[in-house]
């Protein structure tokens, strides 16, 4: 019996050979393109501009090399070990970018990043997406694509769907390309009762850069509105940050976050606010929590029996008792009666008709007036003027103690006690709203304040019509619903709390955003044709044609 033979297949030795060398091919493409924008970075800024010419020309420039250098430039540029190792050093640029603030003043990063703030301008890393580094990379993308489509000419229903998602990823490109060299952004300030406005002030990072930007339209401005929160009481937690200010570099506390002092339990008909005794974890291991809260705060004071010190009496003076230690008078509102307590016998408060001298050493409650005096021995229990005065208790000796408590539950003089755990050590503070002060933290660099949020802005409203020849068109602007109107959008996105009748707006014109959204369109397209489209040609199965092989392999 005869057996056929078999076709042999490249060598291992041969396999490890070839990844080797797509290997190294990948690292040098992707580090060298680094490298050279990285050098010519030096003496070619970032930009828009910079971004898309390095971009576009050198992507052409690598496919084009891709066909004429003999190897298998094409076959790695097409590839899955490129593309992914492409894919890891763009997703490094990008977390880069979002650490570090980006198109802001040098001093911010000399401020916020003193250690590294050298190396990030001498990098070019206050600009990371519009630098040569990164156009490099890009041009590295856009080459893959080109090669990877080229590898799979010509075009057939079989495969149009890979087609397809590609056109869709150029589309993508080609958007953001004309969005970041066509594309405006900027602000238009505005007050309420006809204010106009033709142009913007264009922006770069959120700063002026000097130049203004003329409408095709006419905006007027014709009302604004603020809606506010209901007044409420919260604990605000602090934190030290440096800060630019007018071209000077300084400290300042900011709000990072809030936290709840009281809840309204909504099963109590009476709708009374109770503390929220939740422990609250903070940045750095310090935590707190509210151990009372006080909607009326006043300081109130306890008298005690005591085994020393001196004696007191609880009286009740016209239906309001009070506790007097030896020495201490309670007058009625009019001042025309008054109650008087001491070890011996007390003088008549001047100015005061009518009083009651109670001396516990003669153990007598002694009624003057004007016309003469009358005395009773003074026990717990005794009434005077027809009930008007009553002598409630007697203590030979008392301890006086102050305390904390409401007056009511409306929140007319809020306070609360916060407990607070720093470096393990557990401290009580005692905090109003009426005068908020820090309770500091760590190192002073932290601080817990309870505040009043009064009139705290829940929501800005700008009424404004826009026209542009024959054509008007009314629209309410708010945080979250912008504005479409000739080619540009309004964003709300300021107010003066001093002026309620200014509006800050952002105006964006952005003519490749369109395309951006296009090429994710047939993107999906492309991946839906791929995945269920493609099998039918293929009966069914799995397309198992061999790959392309390269001219030049």
């Amino acid at each position: 019996m005869s057996t056929s033979p078999t076709p042999a297949g490249p060598s291992p030795a041969a396999s490890v050979s070839a990844g080797a060398r797509e290997a190294r091919l990948t690292t040098l493409l992707v580090f060298g393109a680094m490298a050279i924008g990285a050098i010519l970075q030096i003496w070619i800024p970032p930009g828009p501009t910079t971004l898309v010419a390095a971009t576009g020309g050198a992507s052409l420039v690598v496919l084009g090399l891709s066909f004429v250098v003999p190897g298998r430039l094409r076959s790695t540029l097409s590839g899955f070990r490129f593309t992914s190792s492409l894919l890891i050093a763009l997703a490094i640029f990008a977390i880069l970018g979002t650490l570090i603030l980006q198109g802001k003043p040098a001093e911010l990063y000399r401020a916020k990043y003193p250690a590294v703030a050298g190396l990030i301008l001498a990098l070019r890393f206050d600009d990371i997406f519009h630098g040569l580094p990164y156009a490099g990379l890009m041009a590295l993308f856009g080459a893959a694509i080109l090669a990877s489509a080229s590898l799979r000419l010509p075009l057939s229903a079989r495969r149009a769907g890979f087609f397809i998602a590609h056109v869709g990823l150029l589309v993508s490109g080609a958007g953001a390309a004309a969005s970041s060299m066509l594309s405006v952004r900027g602000r238009i300030d505005l007050f309420a009762g006809g204010d106009v406005a033709h142009q913007v002030r264009v922006t770069r990072g959120g700063v002026a850069t000097g130049a203004f930007e003329k409408l095709p339209f006419q905006l007027r401005l014709d009302q604004f509105d603020l809606v506010n929160y209901e007044t409420e009481y919260r604990i605000g937690y602090y934190e030290k940050v440096r800060i630019v200010r007018e071209g000077v570099v300084m400290d300042d506390f900011k709000l990072k976050t809030s936290f709840d002092a009281y809840r309204v339990d909504v099963f109590n008909s009476r709708a009374e606010p109770i503390p929220d005794l939740d422990r609250h974890r903070l940045p750095g291991g310090d935590s707190f929590r509210v151990k009372a809260f006080y909607p009326d705060f006043e300081v109130a004071t306890r008298t005690t029996p005591a085994s020393e010190g001196p004696p007191a009496l609880l009286v009740t003076l016209a239906g309001r008792s009070t506790w007097l230690q030896a020495g201490e008078v309670v007058s009625t509102p009019d001042g025309t009666l008054a109650v008087a307590f001491g070890q011996q016998r007390p003088a008549p408060p001047p100015g005061v008709s009518t009083s009651v001298l109670v001396s516990m050493s003669d153990r007598q409650a002694v009624v003057h007036r004007a016309d003469g005096d009358g005395a009773q021995p003074l026990a717990e229990g005794l009434s005077l003027l027809g009930g008007v005065v009553r002598i409630d208790r007697l203590l030979a000796h008392s301890a006086r103690g102050a305390f904390y408590q409401t007056r009511s539950r409306e929140p007319r003089n809020p306070a609360v006690v916060i407990e607070t755990s720093v470096h393990g050590l557990v401290s009580e503070t005692l905090a109003t709203a009426a005068q908020p002060r820090g309770v500091f933290l760590r190192d002073g660099q932290s601080a817990l304040v309870f505040e009043k949020r009064d009139k705290e802005v829940k929501a800005f409203l700008s009424h404004v019509t826009a026209g542009q020849g024959p054509t008007f068109a009314r629209a309410v602007i708010s945080v979250n619903d912008p504005f479409d109107f000739g080619g540009w959008t309004l964003y709300q996105v300021n107010y003066n709390p001093e002026d309620p009748t200014y509006s800050g707006l952002e105006a964006v014109r952005d003519p490749g955003v369109l395309w951006v959204f296009v090429g994710f369109a047939l993107i999906c397209v492309g991946v839906f044709y791929m995945l269920y489209v493609e099998p039918r040609f293929r009966g069914g199965g799995i397309d198992r044609q061999a790959p392309v092989a390269p001219a030049d392999s």
